[in-house]
């Protein structure tokens, strides 16, 4: 099984400050990184690191004689290992996004770039060379970080590419476990959310809603979208943080939130506060998971990092036990910060702990 992210891929490139910056003075960085970011493309990351440990657990049990306790137990790992994910955006063109896709591929995620055609795509609008100019090629959004002892700063131009999900239609993947959307761009979502959901009477306003698919679409609501409203009876879990706050909510708590959603069909939801514990509204149950403090974080990707986290354990594990998927989902992110950026932390050892449950 495999799973369906769609969204915002932006390069990110993050410098690291050992003090708070002098606005006014040029500073040398102490460490340094530049990846393909973005929440949906972050949380395949994720994912597709799980698979990646999970396929290294596996291998390293066959080859062990087993322990006392796990030949007592005689039981299978509770994760299976799945496939390479796939990430449903818009790169762009140009040397940026050859960088952008290279680094996706590195980190094992298949890439459906579905960025959509501009009138410069027609040969009679090239130059007199036929080739665009500079100032027409399609670039993907960059967000410049800086990260200091007191937080960090972040620059970017946000989403900046129009997409077009028909043209890639036919090499969305068939059969998915979950599929997650990020709410950068509402085509790409909405053609995330309607995979595998059965042919409908168009004359029924609501019989999209009411057909659905077989696997759970996932919803990382980092912050209210306008266009989210008429998506939002397609979405079976909110994944959501605290500045996920819908029109009339503008100070809202959690429980005004979950109420809000759960006018929609949403009655899996899930709400991220930081380093406080996280909060689920979960099919008339509600409840806080209590987050674990990592010294020295590197925030950076954290919330994507539970997102994806929490789509590949969703998969796994199934929607009956939310407070198992959230511990999972908030020890990954805890891995995730234990390093600078948003790579270093993919090769850590400890998510081959994490994926044996």
């Amino acid at each position: 099984m495999t799973a369906l992210f769609a969204g915002l891929t932006t390069l990110d490139v993050l410098h690291r400050l050992d003090h708070v910056p002098d606005p006014g003075l040029k500073v040398t960085s102490t460490d340094f990184t530049m990846a393909a970011g973005g929440p949906a493309t972050n949380a395949a990351v994720t994912y597709a690191a799980l698979v990646a440990a999970t396929r290294a657990s596996s291998a390293d049990a066959a080859t062990r004689a087993p322990s006392a306790d796990e030949a007592e137990a005689n039981s299978p790992a509770p994760f299976p290992s799945g496939e390479a994910p796939t990430l449903l955006t818009a790169l762009g063109e140009g040397p940026v996004s050859a960088f952008l896709a290279a680094d996706l591929a590195s980190a094992g995620v298949r890439v459906l770039d579905a960025t959509a055609p501009t009138p410069l795509d027609h040969p009679s609008a090239l130059g007199e060379r036929g080739a665009a100019p500079a100032s027409s090629l399609r670039e993907p959004a960059v967000s410049s970080i800086i990260e200091h002892p007191s937080g960090r700063m972040v620059a970017s131009t946000n989403a900046r590419l129009d997409a077009d999900p028909g043209r890639v239609a036919a090499e969305l993947p068939e059969r998915v476990g979950v599929v997650l959307i990020d709410g950068h761009n509402p085509a790409l979502a909405q053609a995330a959310l309607t995979l595998g959901v059965p042919e409908v009477d168009g004359e029924d306003p609501f019989a999209l809603l009411e057909a659905r698919p077989p696997h759970l679409r996932v919803l990382d609501g980092g912050s209210w979208k306008d266009w989210l409203t008429p998506l939002l009876g397609l979405v079976d879990v909110a994944v959501v943080s605290e500045d996920f706050a819908p029109p009339l909510l503008a100070r809202a708590d959690g429980e005004q939130v979950a109420g809000f959603l759960r006018g929609f069909g949403i009655t899996r939801v899930v709400r991220t506060r930081g380093e406080r514990p996280v909060q689920y509204w979960w099919d008339g149950t509600s409840g806080e998971v209590p987050v674990r403090e990592v010294p020295d974080a590197s925030t950076m990707g954290a919330g994507d990092a539970f997102h994806g986290a929490f789509a590949w354990a969703l998969e796994r594990a199934g929607a009956s036990d939310p407070e198992r998927l959230i511990r999972f989902a908030s020890a990954v992110a805890g891995v995730s910060v234990s390093s600078f950026g948003t790579r270093q932390w993919l090769a850590s050892p400890a998510l081959a702990e994490l994926v044996r449950g």
